[in-house]
């Protein structure tokens, strides 16, 4: 206990312990909802995190039918109670006997959606967009079979840096990698993202996890802009 507390509040911050949950595994359902109340909800994804950071995410989700389709009336129905006008992120626990419990809620497009820029008809930013502007909602429907999402997170010390390895990366035809433009690399840092959209979700993801590893990040300068 004191070396979970020492790890998670450096300084002796306040820390607020939860009851350990058994689940099965992590999920997100992203919608939206727009002016006029009509809503939208982009197939559930299935997340991987360690240390409290979303490492990886697949859609659709590999889990029964029926617990998509809860999970997704589950978020349509936080947006209408909570009357919101734009995008809603639920994050929630399947646990083992099936039943859902919602674990975050963010009021606001996810890292766990980022899929939807390659994956779906209308991205989760553009949607985001429409609903805000009361424009009509898009299609959520994904352009192929399934899609996988693994971030881009720095290492080591906090330091000036610039990606290695796009090209190695990129070998993949079919892989997306969207850098963030971060000038300051640290550990754990969300620096980008790569997503691949297979018939496969298991391939799209070990195809997202090849690309990733080959993306590192090495101390040096950004070129200087000059004044114009």
């Amino acid at each position: 206990m004191d070396a979970a507390y020492a790890a998670l509040a450096p300084g002796g911050r306040a820390v607020l312990l939860e009851q350990e949950i058994d689940f099965a595994c992590e999920l997100s359902v992203v919608c939206a909802r727009g002016l006029d109340r009509s809503t939208v909800a982009y197939p559930v994804a299935q997340n991987r995190h360690h240390r409290g950071i979303l490492i990886e995410s697949i859609a659709p989700a590999p889990i029964p039918e029926l617990t998509a389709d809860a999970a997704q009336e589950l978020a349509v129905q936080l947006a209408d109670a909570l009357d919101i006008v734009g995008t809603l992120t639920v994050e929630l626990f399947l646990l083992r006997d099936g039943s859902l419990l919602v674990n975050e809620l963010a009021p606001r497009v996810h890292n766990s959606g980022h899929y939807t820029e390659a994956a779906c008809v209308t991205s989760q930013f553009e949607q985001h967009v429409r609903a805000i502007c009361g424009l009509p909602l898009g299609s959520v429907a994904m352009r192929d079979g399934s899609a996988a999402m693994v971030n881009l997170l720095g290492t080591g010390e906090r330091r000036t840096g610039r990606p290695l390895g796009l090209e190695a990366a990129l070998a993949d035809p079919g892989v997306h990698v969207h850098l963030y433009g971060k000038r300051d690399v640290a550990e754990r840092r969300k620096m980008g993202h790569v997503t691949v959209v297979d018939e496969d979700a298991q391939r799209a993801l070990e195809r997202a996890r090849r690309s990733a590893a080959h993306i590192s990040w090495a101390q040096a300068a950004w070129p200087q802009r000059e004044a114009p």
